[in-house]
Formats: structure tokens, sequence, C-alpha cells
């Protein structure tokens, strides 16, 4: 079990209505895109031939910040609020595509966007799945 899972098992409310194993993938993969979004924004701001690379950093950092929200407020269950939460994931979802679209553009030239745009794609859809079992 990882600290994530042990963490969210542990606490003495579980979400209302949320699928625990579902909610632990979400917030793995977020606190993964959020990494490795700020590493990638970091790689496309060094990259020394990478000045156009400077919509993928911001696409980057808008997902890790975003990340970074959804697994605060989904590791709370005592302030959990159904429409925040659903706000926050459509929220994550959307940032998660304009990373994964901006940073696949890069893939082939650039390895941290390639990784990066993976870890978007992989964090969209655990965010779409917890969402869905929101009922």
């Amino acid at each position: 079990m990882t600290d994530v899972a042990a963490i969210l098992n542990a606490h003495p409310r579980a979400l209302p209505g949320i699928d625990q194993d579902a909610l632990v993938i979400a917030v793995q993969e977020c606190l993964n895109c959020a990494q490795s979004c700020t590493s990638c924004a970091d790689a496309c701001i060094a990259d020394p031939s990478g000045a156009h690379l400077g919509r993928s950093a911001g696409a980057a950092l808008n997902c890790a910040d975003m990340a970074t929200a959804a697994v605060r407020v989904l590791s709370r269950p005592t302030a959990h609020d159904r429409a925040t939460t659903e706000a926050v994931l459509r929220a994550l979802i959307e940032t998660c595509r304009e990373g994964y679209e901006e940073h696949r553009q890069h893939a082939l030239e650039n390895e941290a966007c390639g990784i990066c745009a993976e870890a978007c794609r992989r964090c969209g859809a655990a965010c779409r799945h917890l969402l869905g079992s929101l009922g």
C-alpha cells in the first residue's frame, strides 16, 4: 500500500459517494502529474534551443498548479463539497487535455515533453474515472 492509499484510508471520514480506489489512483496520478509538469517546465526553460517552448512551459505550470490544487481538495474529506470536487476535477481534466496536446507536439525533440504529455494523459484519465464514479 502506498502512503497515499494509507493516509486516505486512515482518515476517520471517507469521502461520501466516492470510490476509494479511484480516489487513491487519481491522487497518485495528480501528484505524478504535478511533479512531471514542474520538471518539464524547468526543462523547457533550460533548453538552449527551446525559445519556442514558452507555451509548453506555461501549459506545464498550469497543469502542475491545477493538479496540486486537486490533490489538496481530494485529500480533505472533512471539508468535502461535491460541487467543488466536481469543478476541480473538470478543470484539471481540461488542463490535462491542453497540456497533453501542447506537450505531444514537442515530444520528439524534447524528452521531458514526451514524459509530461503521458503524465497529463494518465492524470486526466484518472480524474475522468473518479468524476464518473461520483454518480
